[in-house]
């Protein structure tokens, strides 16, 4: 079912707070095993702190993974290389891969997509250039048919940064526990 659209309504960018692998992939493998169910293609970053390998077995246990590695349906990626250059937050690259991404999952054929974006790896340094990336990344969102979840380590996340992370985002991804 490739190349399914998801209606403009659902152009979303939620925020997640986890406590943990195990509350994160309570959220993740659903919300990606819905787009992977319904034809759209789905990017999961995931940064060191839970574990590419350990997304990987998570997924697994519910998905014919390889079917969807194999058709470029699904792409895992580690978040350190994803959003980082020479150990720095980089905007430009990080933006400069989404637009890959995209690009080349259209050529394949995918009208639709879904991004699961982990900030476990985010360092009190890069944490303002971040949130303007987020506040940004808004134009990319509505641009493309695009669900995306923001997930946050909550206990790595101060009053403030709670309060960034809210006022960047159109609203919460709750998960039933």
């Amino acid at each position: 079912m490739k190349g399914v659209s998801a209606p403009a309504s659902v152009r979303r960018h939620f925020y997640k707070f986890y406590k943990g692998p195990e509350d994160l992939f309570r959220t993740v493998i659903p919300f990606l095993g819905a787009g992977l169910e319904s034809g759209e293609a789905c990017l999961w970053i995931i940064s060191r702190s839970i574990g590419v390998l350990e997304a990987i077995a998570a997924m697994r246990l519910r998905f014919d993974l390889i079917r969807f590695l194999e058709n470029g349906q699904l792409l895992i990626f580690p978040a350190e290389r994803w959003y980082l250059n020479r150990s720095r937050f980089s905007e430009r690259k990080t933006l400069e891969r989404f637009r890959k991404f995209l690009q080349d999952r259209e050529r394949l054929g995918f009208k639709a997509y879904r991004v699961v974006g982990d900030a476990g790896w985010l360092e009190e340094r890069d944490w303002e250039k971040f949130q303007s990336y987020e506040k940004n990344s808004q134009q990319a969102i509505q641009a493309a048919k695009l669900l995306t979840i923001c997930a946050y380590p909550i206990e790595h996340c101060s009053l403030g940064q709670t309060k960034d992370v809210v006022d960047s985002h159109d609203s919460a991804f709750l998960s039933k526990f």
